[in-house]
């Protein structure tokens, strides 16, 4: 079903991008203070429905607003994100703040005693909090539900899932609900979710974004910026890469989109792989998107062509070990009494992980540098290759998985987390909607280090494609 028709007001600051945002702040034509309790009045009219906030704390929201507009009325905002209403996804440490990760097992009145850098990032740059969005326990579903908020809505249908495990951060950008959302993705978490929510998701190559302190999901999972258009995405992509001393992995490369993006996608190299090499089958309409968006790009003047990699192990065998593996040390990290509360699919996993013997875990590992070492090989040909995110669109909101498909089994979604585990970066663009109007969404990933290629390429489609402004139902859309 779609969601009901609801007013909501015209041109609504809710609905601008950062650009928009940061110039009507300098102008006084706008507050901080005015796109706060824009974002917040979405989240009173729409959550309801959608069940995207685990936490929200209108206080200290308004108050971040109203500093932000001190600034700008002093002549000294802290940059371009200063005053953009922004969501936390509920794995990431907010100071002040509880962090749940959608377990029983955590106390929900302790607050964090520090942000996760690229939340301190975020709050130097200004960014202003409106608030903690819904994942499964510990990241660890494709669709967005836990004991602990129920079950997370797609805006566009609401009887399907939105993806997982950013489905709160998804469903709130697509509302409206903050311009800017942060997530965090270890095996398809950021992408999943804007592919089905017609949202921009990128996760950055494994230390882009500096993380602290070392996590069980290492090096797999990284946290990432989501929003509805590229551009808001590089620009707090910006922000989150910024230097964290602590994080012995962080790269001491600046990013800077501005200068890949000047040159747009001519010349590029991007190879069109719909199977990603043998992994997959999407289906009908999502095959369709994918090769309108190759024909988009190479309009753009992109040089593309149809071309597979070559892996060298089975990705799922190799990446299941450490799904496994990295969960089982997770949960034997609490004491007995706080497993034992935990979703009873977590603790699943983790007992399988806790079978792995040593050699088997050494032979992942070897396998693991195979498939980054191929990886790396495909993109020393090619700048970036074009796969679909999701073999098909947002499947029913009661399911844990498509009809036939088993939730911990990652074969029928082949797509994102292979990318995980080569640590490469890989973003989501919204190429088109299927027919009975559910958004699907494409990934390009690329090397090492290629975040400003992958955002210039995705730039190119979104110019050509113009979905941002395809709203969910209730918006008007």
């Amino acid at each position: 079903m779609s969601a009901k028709p609801t007013v909501i007001e015209a041109n609504s600051p809710a609905d601008l991008g950062v650009a928009e945002l940061a110039n009507l702040f300098r102008r006084g034509a706008l507050s901080p203070v005015e796109a706060a309790e824009a974002a917040l009045q979405r989240i009173d009219s729409f959550d309801t429905s959608v069940n995207a906030f685990v936490y929200r704390d209108r206080a200290t929201t308004l108050a971040m607003a109203r500093a932000s507009c001190e600034r700008f009325r002093s002549g000294c905002p802290l940059g371009l994100l200063d005053g953009i209403p922004t969501s936390i996804k509920d794995l990431a440490p907010v100071a002040g703040w509880p962090v749940r990760r959608g377990s029983l097992a955590l106390d929900p009145t302790i607050p964090a005693p520090e942000d996760s850098p690229p939340v301190a990032r975020l709050r130097e740059a200004g960014a202003v909090f409106v608030g903690k969005t819904a994942t499964p326990e510990s990241g660890s579903r494709i669709v967005t539900r836990s004991a602990v908020h129920g079950v997370t809505c797609n805006p566009y249908v609401l009887d399907r899932t939105p993806g997982g495990s950013s489905g709160g951060a998804a469903a709130a950008l697509a509302l409206g609900m903050g311009t800017l959302a942060l997530g965090t993705d270890g095996a398809g978490s950021i992408r999943i979710p804007a592919a089905f929510c017609n949202l921009v998701g990128l996760k950055p190559g494994f230390g882009r974004v500096p993380s602290f302190p070392p996590s069980f999901f290492m090096p797999h999972s990284v946290t990432g910026p989501m929003a509805r258009r590229v551009a808001d995405v590089a620009a707090m992509l910006e922000v989150m890469a910024r230097p964290e001393p602590r994080d012995p992995y962080a790269w001491p490369l600046p990013f800077d989109p501005a200068a890949r993006a000047a040159e747009g996608p001519v010349g590029l190299r991007v190879a069109v792989s719909p199977t990603l090499g043998g992994l997959g089958q999407p289906d009908r309409e999502t095959e369709a998107a994918i090769w309108t968006v190759a024909e988009v790009l190479g309009d753009s003047g992109a040089l593309v062509e149809e071309a597979d990699p070559e892996w060298p192990a089975d990705p799922y065998e190799t990446f299941m070990v450490f799904w496994e593996a990295t969960y089982a040390g997770f949960l034997d990290s609490y004491a007995p009494e706080q497993a034992e509360r935990m979703d009873p699919l977590l603790r699943e996993i983790a007992a399988r992980g806790r079978s792995i013997d040593i050699l088997s875990y050494h032979r992942a590992l070897a396998g693991r540098l195979a498939i980054a070492a191929a990886a790396q090989a495909f993109f020393n040909r090619y700048h970036a290759v074009l796969t679909p995110v999701m073999p098909g669109p947002a499947f029913d909101l009661q399911a844990e998985a498509p009809p036939g498909e088993a939730p911990d089994d990652w074969r029928w979604c082949p797509f994102t987390y292979l990318f995980n585990m080569t640590g490469q970066p890989a973003i989501s663009v919204p190429a088109d909607f299927t027919s009975d109007g559910l958004p699907i969404g494409v990934q390009l990933a690329g090397g090492a280090g290629q975040e400003e290629t992958l955002l210039a390429l995705a730039t190119a489609v979104e110019t050509r494609r113009n979905l941002t402004h395809r709203l969910p139902p209730c918006l008007g859309a």
